[in-house]
């Protein structure tokens, strides 16, 4: 991008400005990714500086396709074609002059200082990572439902929305998984090409339609009845690739995780999503292994089990990976912020809002005060469930004071449910203090949830 506004800058011919149209949409599709991952605000500066200048080729270049659309209708010049290439040429001089000035306003410094910036931080989100293909899946979802009101309404709109989201399922495939591009890319750009050819054609039939008195009723008709063919052409050519059985859409989800892998990819993109606000990733993901270690223990021994929906060891893995995303705004307080920042994400593809607003409460006491009655959000709860966040509360708590010094030291846990008490051997834990004095307040809680009393003890 920084290279390209020198070069565009000469005729502002279609071909330079084609170039650089493309790069800016790479780097404007992957920022509008990050921005909803990332809270630094030098995704949303980049994004709006680079979003002005998109705008202005953007109309720069329909403009410029609508032009060679007349010339290739009506190669002999009627009055419509004149009159067409006349408002055309007008169009194209003016937005060359508001391409000129976008681009006098386009700082190339910020814009290398930003790539610099922000380079270190995507690359916490690997191309070809479970984190990626799951933004890649959630992407074809949203062009899948898309394309089938498309199919059923018929209307231009509904194909002009369907192209858009198939434009952003393949940004997405050709920002985050370079492999599966290589493959699809022919096939992605054709059927995007074919409906943006429709959305071209439209736009020129409404400049027709808005000429008064120039042409004859049959030339007005005659190219009436020549755009209504070549998007007819177009639109069946999309229906014969993407809507029959074997159709593109569904080869391409087949080659997305689906089931148990789905889920893993999910869980990935809200480690990726913490680590941009989460001082200590390591500090969660050794809370959150020795966290599932212990709730796998009682399950095991049927005190934790698979209770409601079924997905309870996954609200306590989503609640131990970002119960510290809170402190991205301060330590004060910040398990009410997690749990605040938790609740508002949208549910992950497969899984429930009922887990996200669980998994909410669980990483809101990781600490400081016990669930309460006064507390509104668990006085809501059905019983069940209330008894289901007190216990994985209690699990993260005692998780999370285990590794208070963010060593790792505490490597492992192994429980024994006894008759009168739940004894819990920590591999790495030497019983000394201070650790010692934050593991029997951390207890209480879970304590109070499997109802008998729980000894942490060094690992023999």
């Amino acid at each position: 991008v920084t290279e390209l506004p020198a070069a565009a800058t000469g005729g502002l011919e279609a071909d330079p400005v084609d170039d650089l149209r493309v790069a800016l949409r790479r780097c404007l599709s992957m920022a509008e990714v990050f921005e909803a991952l990332d809270p630094d605000p030098a995704w949303r500066d980049m994004h709006k500086q680079g979003r002005r200048l998109f705008k202005s080729l953007g109309h720069l270049r329909d403009t410029q396709v609508l032009r060679d659309w007349v010339k290739r209708i009506a190669p002999e010049e009627g009055p419509i074609a004149h009159a067409l290439l006349g408002q055309l040429d007008e169009k194209e001089r003016e937005e060359e002059r508001e391409v000129r000035k976008a681009l006098r306003r386009f700082s190339r410094k910020r814009w290398k200082l930003w790539a610099g910036h922000l380079a270190e931080r995507a690359a916490r989100l690997p191309a070809e990572g479970p984190a990626a293909e799951y933004l890649a899946v959630e992407r074809w979802e949203e062009a899948w439902a898309l394309h089938r009101k498309a199919v059923h309404s018929g209307s231009h709109a509904s194909f002009h929305r369907a192209r858009i989201g198939l434009k952003r399922f393949r940004y997405t495939v050709e920002n985050f998984l370079p492999a599966r591009s290589a493959a699809w890319l022919g096939d992605l750009k054709k059927m995007q090409d074919a409906l943006g050819e429709v959305h071209d054609l439209d736009l020129l039939l409404g400049m027709i339609r808005a000429l008064r008195g120039v042409g004859s009723a049959e030339e007005r008709r005659r190219w009436k009845r020549t755009i209504a063919a070549l998007s007819a052409e177009r639109i069946g050519a999309y229906r014969k690739k993407m809507s029959a059985r074997g159709s593109l859409w569904r080869v391409w989800r087949k080659q997305l995780p689906q089931g148990k892998d789905l889920e893993a990819a999910g869980m990935a993109r809200l480690e990726v999503w913490a680590s941009f606000l989460t001082p200590d990733l390591g500090h969660a993901k050794h809370g959150t292994k020795l966290a599932l270690e212990l709730y796998d223990q009682l399950a095991e021994a049927g005190m934790g089990g698979a209770q409601g929906n079924g997905h309870t060891r996954r609200v306590l893995e989503i609640a131990a990976l970002a119960h510290d995303v809170g402190r991205a705004r301060g330590a004060r307080s910040h398990h009410k912020r997690s749990y605040r920042m938790i609740a508002e994400l949208k549910a992950p593809l497969g899984w429930t809002p009922e887990e996200m607003k669980l998994a909410a409460l669980v990483a809101r006491y990781h600490r400081r005060a016990l669930p309460q009655a006064k507390h509104a959000a668990f006085r809501r709860l059905r019983p069940d469930r209330r008894q289901k966040v007190l216990l994985l509360a209690g699990i993260l708590r005692l998780a999370n004071a285990l590794d208070r010094e963010h060593d790792a030291s505490v490597r492992s846990l192994k429980a024994r449910i006894e008759r009168d008490r739940i004894a819990i051997r920590a591999g790495g834990y030497t019983g000394g203090e201070p650790r010692a004095s934050y593991v029997a307040n951390a207890r209480r809680l879970f304590e109070i949830a499997c109802k008998r009393p729980v000894s942490v003890l060094p690992a023999a």
